[in-house]
């Protein structure tokens, strides 16, 4: 019977280091301390690795990568795809390329898989996607047996390597704490989402939530607005007539616009202290104007870089040395900042 040969997973496993300290270390990459590098070499040797040149050749070769995005809310996805746009030229010598799928409610499974295998795709980057999307996503990501990053928070997705998204607890800190710093009497606020079924949007409002209870505020109210424009704009109308008392409202999704605009139409802008989330053409209009004094910037286009960045760094190792355990970074975390008028103008 032959003997097995020694992998960079079993290097891994005796120093209990990831697969991507192996590889920067046998390959001779920054990111790696001289001394790391010695044991590694050193641990090679004793178990008689030998590096496959066949799986080396392998990547050589272009990793080519698909990219799902709904069709909808472009002031969002607009600025995650120049990200990745730039990470993908920044590494255009490493040959990765990219191609972006936008799909609708009426793109079919069956359809998916076809633009997929046409791209040839050694992996899939999932974007947030809406409920009536996800499924097809992950019928289609089930049928191509592809690795699958899920970059945004969005709908989960069970079976991927790695999620890339906003630090969404932060998020809901940071509005907290500037609305308790901004307002100082008894805070009584309420909460915008878009559904507490996607993770990135009840952690944002369970982390508000409890950062205003600690500074001796109040949450009165969550909407949930399934990122509805509309539903934005009468769910507010709701709020003010079951607490007139309302002083605070923290929109934790990109549908600030719709409470922005009710608050002005109706005369409240020195009642309510405003905060939302994005910066987009018509939110920089309304912190100009005064009706919100704050926006969450989720950074979309630092998300989308990294989400390439894991993606090559993955397949990289895995063409490699023919195999790769989950990427040692499961959850990928970017900070949200806070912004007001100055940092805006």
């Amino acid at each position: 019977m032959q003997e097995k040969r020694a992998s960079v997973k079993d290097i891994a496993a005796r120093l209990h280091i990831s697969l991507s300290t192996v590889h920067k270390a046998l390959t001779g990459k920054p990111g790696v301390s001289e001394a790391r590098r010695e044991q590694v070499r050193s641990v090679a040797e004793e178990l008689g690795y030998v590096v496959n040149t066949a799986a080396q050749s392998l990547a050589r070769k272009t990793i080519n990568l698909a990219v799902i995005m709904p069709s909808q809310w472009q002031e969002y996805f607009d600025e995650l795809k120049t990200g990745m746009e730039k990470e993908i030229a920044l590494l255009s010598e490493c040959r990765i390329s990219g191609t972006f799928v936008y799909i609708t409610d009426d793109t079919k499974t069956d359809e998916l898989c076809t633009q997929i295998k046409n791209i040839g795709a050694d992996l899939i980057i999932v974007c947030s996607s809406t409920f009536g999307l996800s499924k097809t996503v992950r019928s289609a990501t089930d049928r191509l047996n592809l690795p699958v990053f899920r970059v945004g928070g969005g709908v989960d997705n069970p079976g991927s390597i790695c999620d890339v998204t906003i630090d969404a607890p932060l998020s809901g800190k940071l509005a907290a704490d500037f609305l308790s710093c901004t307002v100082r009497e008894d805070v009584r606020a309420a909460v915008f989402t878009g559904s507490l079924d996607i993770a990135v949007h009840k952690s944002k409002t369970e982390s508000f939530i409890a950062r205003i209870a600690s500074n001796g505020g109040s949450t009165l109210e969550v909407c949930e607005t399934e990122d509805n424009e509309k539903t934005a704009y009468c769910m507010v109308s709701e709020l003010f007539k079951n607490h007139p008392d309302i002083n605070c409202i923290y929109v934790s999704t990109s549908t600030s616009q719709s409470v922005c605009r009710y608050i002005e139409e109706n005369g409240l802008k020195e009642k309510v202290t405003l905060v939302g989330t994005d910066v987009f053409d018509a939110l920089r209009e309304y912190v100009k104007r005064g009706i919100m004094q704050a926006t969450i910037y989720q950074n979309q286009e630092k998300v989308g870089r990294c989400a390439i960045r894991h993606a090559y760094e993955y397949l990289n190792i895995k063409n490699s040395y023919g195999g790769c355990d989950k990427d040692p970074e499961r959850n990928v975390l970017v900070s949200p900042a806070l912004l007001l008028r100055a940092n805006i103008e």
